[in-house]
């Protein structure tokens, strides 16, 4: 790997691995940028912001599956007092999920909306790893993770990753709600998380930031 990152001029990391924060620390400390769609495990990476700062390169993270990432990077320099993320996924996303087998849920049994998850955004990211890349997303556009609630919900009626985002502050009130249809090929993942990522490379590529 070390070889590859040295031959390349720029890394894309999508390998949904337990931890990507070696090989992306590997690339920065190389000098070279890095679009990350694994933004769940890069919540507390002060270090490889302040990596990326020091060798001038840039690590890029994707608005992903939610709407208004640019009205809330705005809204916190103001100051926000109230922000919660609602994520409803259909019962296919959560398959396989070690903390719902922990907890005994059984996805199969549901027969309605079920609240899976409810608090903070730091254990939404660890027990959903797969379903809530968002909610880190969120965290780092806002500024104030630890004001952030997170609630994730299912139903065997649900066909579509819809998430749901409030926000209150000295700025006004922020509401978005992006409806998405799931990725062809990952059912845990939004089709339109792929096209963010594709959207983001694109931009650093022009050389023309459109929006905030």
């Amino acid at each position: 790997m070390t070889g590859l990152i040295k031959n390349c001029d720029f890394m894309i990391e999508a390998v949904n691995a337990e931890d990507t924060r070696p090989l992306i620390r590997q690339a920065l400390n190389a000098k070279r940028s890095v679009l990350s769609m694994s933004v769940g495990k890069l919540l507390n990476s002060s270090d490889l912001f302040a990596l990326a700062q020091k060798n001038r390169c840039h690590l890029l993270l994707p608005s992903g599956a939610i709407a208004g990432i640019d009205a809330v990077k705005a809204a916190s320099l103001a100051g926000i007092d109230r922000i919660t993320l609602t994520s409803r996924k259909p019962l296919s996303a959560f398959s396989e999920n070690p903390y719902l087998a922990q907890k005994g849920i059984v996805l199969s049994e549901m027969e309605k909306e079920t609240v899976l998850f409810e608090g903070h955004v730091s254990d939404a990211c660890r027990h959903f790893p797969k379903n809530i890349n968002v909610a880190a997303t969120l965290a780092l556009a806002s500024r104030c993770p630890r004001k952030l609630i997170v609630r994730i919900v299912t139903s065997p009626e649900y066909t579509t990753n819809i998430h749901e985002v409030e926000l209150e502050g000295k700025f006004g009130r922020i509401k978005t709600q992006t409806d998405n249809l799931v990725c062809p090929d990952n059912p845990k993942t939004s089709y339109l998380a792929v096209l963010s990522g594709l959207q983001t490379l694109k931009q650093h590529c022009s050389g023309v930031l459109v929006g905030t």
